[in-house]
């Protein structure tokens, strides 16, 4: 996600700007934000672990907390507080005044100067006093996001519907532009890639945008990884190669082991055999099993002899294969018993003849 205009580069002392701000609160409400902020500290406490230290509810913090910000919001007019609240709107304004936090907070850290280690937390706080934002909490829906003041919560939510309603209809993924192209004319083109950072329900690959509840984009399974290679080879693979597929496209699943992933492929008739220890998907319409076992099916259904061409013809339907492989399999095999010219019959005797001397 890209900024589409450039913004005057801005300096705010972070350090002095939290010690002025913090200083028009009393100490409780003072301790309660650098400890709810993370201001001045390595991380952020919970409402429950300050009530403890105070022997007071969740709750109870929770509203200091909110006192502290509306009173900060209505008391100060100090000027470096203007320039962030400033830089804010117009990141907002450039991405259709809606972004997911962390994106928003990352595209003003690099237009303001004089960094410390307050960075990220002063500035999300700093954010909290104005009342020309809005910010969404997290929540199992949403990633905390923020929003101008005039952009109603009601068209966020419709224009993430929206979206939703597009994918879940098209059930395949689709680039940002086809996205834009469909809902360009009820929303903004940056806001329809705004709102697709704000809910944790969309996800994005190499491809486009889809939805994280596809198995096909977000797998859940040691299956789900081997769909997802073989569609995107659009061709059989070798067992070994989709082992190394799994740990080079899915490398949290690097502790797989090859046992494991051979199972899946035996498990699960979406999987086929193709001989020789190459798989496939059944949804492609390829029979299992070697060259030879498609001539001796082909041979079977017939019922009778048949030509060599017409062999061909057959297996080909079933499978794509080499032409010279058929006539390999016709040639190596006594069982595949020429009766004329290029005229073949299955001989059943033989072949389980065959198959009993390797079996004993």
């Amino acid at each position: 996600m890209e900024v589409t205009q450039d913004f005057t580069a801005t300096s705010v002392d972070f350090d002095a700007l939290m010690k002025r701000l913090l200083g028009l609160l009393t100490k409780k409400e003072q301790d309660v934000i650098e400890r709810r902020f993370a201001i001045g500290r390595e991380k952020k406490e919970t409402l429950d672990k300050i009530g403890r230290s105070y022997s007071i509810t969740r709750e109870r913090v929770r509203q200091i907390e909110s006192v502290a910000i509306q009173k900060l919001a209505r008391i100060s007019q100090d000027k470096s507080i203007r320039v962030v609240h400033d830089l804010a709107v117009s990141v907002l304004s450039a991405h259709g005044n809606v972004m997911s936090e962390d994106l928003l907070v990352s595209e003003m850290i690099k237009h303001i100067g004089n960094q410390t280690s307050l960075g990220v937390n002063a500035v999300k706080f700093t954010l909290r006093v104005s009342e020309k934002l809005v910010k969404h909490e997290k929540n199992q829906f949403f990633r905390p996001f923020w929003f101008t003041a005039d952009v109603k919560i009601s068209e966020i939510k419709a224009g993430i519907r929206d979206i939703q309603k597009l994918l879940e209809k098209r059930q395949t993924v689709l680039e940002f532009d086809e996205i834009a192209r469909v809902l360009g004319t009820k929303y903004s083109e940056s806001m329809l890639e705004s709102l697709l950072y704000v809910d944790w329900g969309f996800l994005k690959n190499e491809n486009g945008w889809g939805l994280k509840s596809w198995r096909f984009i977000n797998p859940r399974s040691i299956k789900d990884c081997i769909t997802i290679i073989l569609k995107k080879e659009s061709k059989p693979l070798h067992f070994s190669d989709i082992m190394k597929r799994i740990s080079a496209d899915f490398p949290e699943r690097k502790s797989v082991t090859p046992q494991a992933s051979h199972n899946e492929l035996i498990r699960h008739e979406e999987f086929v055999l193709l001989g020789r220890g190459m798989y496939g998907l059944r949804e492609w319409g390829m029979a299992a099993g070697t060259v030879c076992d498609l001539i001796r099916g082909v041979l079977i259904e017939n019922k009778g002899p048949m030509k060599r061409q017409d062999i061909i013809k057959k297996v080909l339907e079933k499978r794509e294969v080499r032409l010279g492989t058929i006539s390999l399999s016709l040639q190596k095999y006594a069982f595949f018993k020429r009766v004329g010219r290029a005229v073949y019959e299955y001989d059943e005797g033989l072949d389980y003849n065959r198959r009993r001397k390797y079996s004993g």
